[in-house]
């Protein structure tokens, strides 16, 4: 498979020697995030038939050019005829078919209407655009609730917000009403539909293709509700994806004629701040995209650089497109940054294998410490890893495994954990999930919770052992210091401060964000005590609650705050080593002083952002709402 740019789409061709072709269409939002890998597994059945396959991101999706400052995805459906033509020009198929998952096989049919296509799979389609829209506000709502993000996060007029993306309400105005089964005119003459066994209008829809003279197969779309949910969790349809292949290889026969143009071997993607390289680093198998300030010149020295890991199975595009938000924002900032899909994940050479539940965390360490000595290669110096919960996680274990120390600055937002056993799997992680000993504490003082206990509502067993646990740790970890671990051997908690107290030493700035009511507050108090009164120790490492964040960094407010911390880092780092003359790199924020002597003006977006963090050093909150009502 080949990166491509066309358009300003970021997509992959897939080739193979079949004179019709595909074009997949992405769903929207977190749903084409968590169908990210079955689109790809389709694809690579589809390659395996002599099928070419295109694959792309709509302009403000993915890796593609932001385009507009909302999402259009009325606009959705012009896109797929360019990415048709794209794919004829560079294959010289004769015929295309569309296919796409859920808003992608609504999508997939309104372009259709506008062209020749040879046949569309529509893998548990919209067809009800309003009652798709009521689900996604319902979502929303339900996430707004349990983020306790607070009155801050307001929508602007003119916008929708989505589980992170905002949306033009405009765009959703004119495709609000869409109901395809309210369209006379036939996307194609040849259709299969997978039903998911949803109350989803899919066999009406089915109907109304037959009764305008199409023929429509229909199948069933076993797994569906295993496939819908977060990455590392989603199972794949294998019965299903085999027969949509099928289905859609049917008449394949070689190509004859040779291609109009040739596909470029070094695509970039230009925006108005950032210029970025999809790159595959096929000695790692592993797909990143390296993202650069546009104002940088060849002539420059590498800017700082911030090395992104994988949220748990989400592909480098990040939860709510985070991390392409958070490359271009800091390249307009004059950084560099590395997204990277460790192998396993995403778009990496060895995606298609394995569940991506049982992915062992360490390797993606290992991957994110081998990218941090590729970029070294390169010549870029200052180099900060930056993760969220599991990715906070591999993020600290790259920087321990990195023998060159080509880390100085690692930024930890919500860690699942600090330690875990060898060969850790994501479920594995997932299962180990501790509370905060302190919160079940005050909850059990509550009478309340003692009368939910009573009447059967509510179990104790979590909060004893919880409580138990931290004091064994604690217990193990005094005898363990009085005896010169004669008596105990070393601790998971005083691993992990010596840990971090090496990586003090060497120099690595840490900054540790979480969430006001996040679980992961529970584990920062078993190894560095309450409030992280063990951390103040440490001359380069902090820890702040960051107000208005949310656990996966979907809030606005929160990304500000976030990408404020990260530019600190970098800039902290880079300063850090040219004053030990390690580096002599200036690096500049555009059309600005150099960066050893930048202060942003009081208004800027980076100085509000700041201004909304709490206190570095000031005592973490042991509160969480999640562990008190689990109690």
């Amino acid at each position: 498979m080949k990166p491509v740019i066309f358009n300003g789409h970021s997509g992959w061709l897939h080739p193979a020697d079949g004179n019709n072709g595909v074009v997949l269409c992405n769903p929207f939002g977190h749903e084409a995030l968590w169908l990210h890998r079955a689109m790809r597994e389709l694809t690579d059945r589809l390659v395996a038939r002599g099928v070419p396959v295109l694959r792309f991101d709509y302009r403000g999706t993915g890796d593609s050019i932001d385009g507009q400052t909302l999402l259009r995805p009325s606009e959705w459906a012009d896109e797929v005829l360019e990415a048709i033509a794209y794919l004829k020009s560079v294959t010289a198929v004769e015929q295309v078919s569309l296919a796409g998952f859920r808003l992608g096989a609504t999508v997939a049919a309104l372009a259709a209407r506008r062209c020749d296509i040879k046949s569309i799979a529509m893998l548990a389609p919209v067809r009800s655009l309003r009652l798709f829209l009521r689900e996604m506000n319902a979502l929303q709502r339900i996430w707004l609730e349990g983020a306790c993000v607070g009155q801050d996060e307001v929508t602007p007029p003119g916008a929708r917000d989505f589980m992170g993306h905002r949306v033009s309400a405009e765009a959703l105005e004119t495709i609000g009403s869409l109901d395809l089964c309210d369209e006379p005119m036939l996307p194609a003459q040849r259709i299969l539909i997978a039903h998911s066994g949803q109350p989803d209008g899919s066999r009406t829809l089915s109907a109304h293709y037959e009764l305008n003279g199409a023929f429509v197969e229909s199948v069933d779309f076993e797994n569906y509700a295993q496939l819908l949910q977060t990455s590392w969790l989603s199972e794949l349809p294998e019965t299903l994806l085999n027969k949509v292949a099928d289905w859609l290889s049917t008449d394949v026969e070689p190509c004859v004629h040779a291609p109009k143009a040739t596909v470029d071997a070094n695509p970039v993607l230009v925006t108005a701040s950032a210029i970025e390289y999809p790159l595959q680093l096929r000695e790692r198998g592993i797909f990143s995209v390296l993202c650069e300030p546009a104002t940088r010149s060849p002539t420059d020295e590498p800017p700082p650089v911030l090395l992104i890991a994988n949220t748990a199975a989400t592909h480098h595009v990040g939860d709510g497109r985070f991390g392409v938000e958070l490359s271009r924002a800091l390249a307009d900032r004059g950084f560099a940054s590395l997204r990277v899909d460790a192998r396993g994940l995403g778009d990496s050479h060895y995606a298609a294998s394995g569940h991506p539940g049982q992915t062992v965390l360490d390797a993606i360490g290992a991957d994110l410490s081998w990218a941090a000595d590729w970029l070294i290669e390169r010549g870029y110096r200052d180099i900060v890893v930056f993760g969220i919960c599991s990715g906070a996680y591999t993020a600290l274990q790259a920087t321990r495994l990195n023998r060159a120390r080509a880390v100085r600055g690692l930024v930890m937002v919500n860690p699942s954990a600090f330690v875990l056993p060898d060969g850790c799997t994501m479920q594995g992680a997932a299962e180990r999930r501790l509370g905060s000993p302190r919160t079940y504490l005050r909850s059990l003082m509550r009478v309340e919770k003692w009368m939910e206990v009573m009447r059967g509502n509510a179990r104790l067993g979590l909060a004893l052992r919880t409580i138990w646990r931290h004091a064994a740790a604690h217990a193990q970890d005094l005898a363990a210091a009085w005896s010169g671990e004669k008596l105990c051997p070393p601790t998971d908690r005083s691993k992990v401060r010596a840990l971090f107290q090496r990586l003090d030493a060497t120099g690595v700035h840490v900054r540790l964000l979480f969430s006001a009511q996040d679980h992961s507050i529970g584990q920062f108090h078993l190894h560095f005590g309450m409030h992280g009164r063990l951390m103040e120790k440490l001359a380069r490492a902090q820890a702040s609650i960051v107000s208005n964040m949310d656990h996966e960094v979907l809030s606005r407010i929160a990304r500000q705050n976030v990408t404020a911390v990260c530019e600190e880092v970098l800039r902290t780092t880079h300063l850090a080593a040219a004053a030990n003359g390690k580096v002599t790199t200036v690096v500049r924020k555009r059309g600005g002083p150099p960066i050893e002597e930048y202060s942003p003006p009081a208004d800027t977006s980076a100085t509000k952002a700041r201004s909304r963090i709490a206190n570095r050093k000031s005592p973490l909150s042991p509160t969480s709402r999640r562990t008190k009502d689990s109690a």
